[in-house]
């Protein structure tokens, strides 16, 4: 028996590994907040070992932790919404970082996010996972309860859209 513990040790290992930094990339890019996408990220891949070591390793581990994922920082964004105006309105929250950090290290970020603003959040969504989470498109239909292809006609949709408005974005900062 050994043989089996250690080989569904390996598999834990070997699947937490590849989705931490896909599942992290993902969470800040819906987040915007590097370290509320570690905690977010921590409880997913926590998530997965629970299930490993409970249930056996789940079918797909990159729908099961992107699921859990996609719940968790809609959870968090909710949070944010209802918690940081109080907390600003009441001082205790420091919202002044270093204004060159701010300018120069997420200017581009700002416009993506921007633009991926304007997505719809069915198309924001499948592309995040995709693009970001590295998810196949299988997987990604697994996690957002969707068929293959209607996963691939949101992401190509989604693409074609970002590109636009980024295009567009671009244009309009040329002439200005």
């Amino acid at each position: 028996m050994p043989g089996r513990g250690s080989s569904t040790t390996v598999d834990l290992d070997e699947a937490v590994g590849a989705l931490a930094p896909r599942v992290l990339r993902y969470a800040t890019a819906r987040l915007g907040d590097r370290g509320l996408a570690e905690e977010v990220s921590q409880e997913c891949l926590t998530a997965l070992v629970r299930r490993f070591r409970n249930g056996g390793p789940p079918e797909s581990p990159e729908a099961f932790v992107f699921a859990i994922a996609r719940r968790r920082v809609g959870r968090a964004l909710w949070r944010r919404r209802f918690w940081v105006p109080l907390e600003q309105a009441f001082g205790a929250r420091d919202s002044h970082p270093s204004p060159e950090a701010l300018v120069m290290a997420r200017a581009e970020g700002s416009r993506v996010r921007a633009a991926l603003a304007r997505l719809s959040g069915r198309d924001r969504e499948a592309l995040l996972m995709v693009a970001l989470g590295e998810l196949t498109m299988a997987d990604a239909a697994a996690a957002l309860g969707l068929s293959v292809s209607a996963v691939k006609m949101r992401v190509h949709r989604a693409r074609a859209r970002l590109a636009a408005l980024l295009e567009d974005g671009h244009d309009r900062d040329a002439a200005t």
